[in-house]
């Protein structure tokens, strides 16, 4: 049977942002409540008070600090934070010839000593982040692969974790959140154990910038 406070969490949960806002007591509760009525009613099929809803929410409330907290932990992990600018993304569908011609791209990128590289395989697809001044000689030595998308004028922001930053919860939503909020369009994540890279527009590389600096001072 479902309970009022149940429906509750769920929309706490599923709505962007909600959570967070409410850990910091940006949004009323009781006003919150009557605006979460209508989808509650329709849910229970029946009528229910505004005050009922609003109690249920106060109930949640250590339930939403406990995670906001567990969430932003491992934030202060950061170590250094990376810029590589005037990057491209290749995406290209996977392919049972594909992995030899990348293979001597590898070979070709590491003669030229061209810096930022970054390859992906996916079930599907294949991507591949490098500079723009390798942008021809992937495109050349992946020839006759089909080419998904490409998308020019890319930075790429590379944090520094420590070690104990991938047994944290949490630690990428934080990161991820902090950016939304300031607008910034993540156009691909890349992770290891101990580098998370944010890929961005030139353009939003600044206030990326800023907003990873300012978690990582706290």
């Amino acid at each position: 049977m479902l309970k009022i406070a149940d429906l509750v969490e769920a929309e706490i949960r599923e709505t962007p942002f909600l959570e967070s806002a409410l850990a910091d007591g940006l949004i009323n509760q009781s006003a919150l409540a009557r605006r979460l009525k209508p989808r509650i009613e329709k849910s229970l099929q029946g009528r229910v008070s505004t005050a009922a809803i609003t109690m249920a929410l106060r109930r949640a409330m250590p339930t939403v600090h406990r995670k906001t907290r567990s969430r932003g932990r491992g934030i202060e992990r950061f170590r250094e934070i990376t810029v590589r600018s005037g990057l491209v993304e290749l995406t290209y569908h996977n392919s049972a010839t594909i992995g030899e011609r990348q293979r001597k791209l590898w070979n070709r990128l590491a003669r030229t000593r061209h810096g930022f590289v970054t390859y992906t395989q996916g079930v599907s697809e294949v991507m591949l982040i490098v500079g723009a001044q390798a942008e021809a000689l992937a495109r050349e030595s992946l020839a006759g692969e089909h080419l998904v998308a490409a998308v020019a004028d890319l930075s790429a922001l590379v944090v520094r974790l420590a070690p104990s930053a991938v047994r944290t919860p949490g630690v990428y939503y934080g990161i991820l959140k902090e950016l939304a909020w300031q607008s910034v369009n993540v156009i691909d994540v890349v992770s290891t154990t101990t580098e998370f890279t944010i890929v961005v527009q030139d353009a939003q590389v600044e206030v990326a910038f800023a907003t990873l600096r300012r978690l990582a001072s706290g």
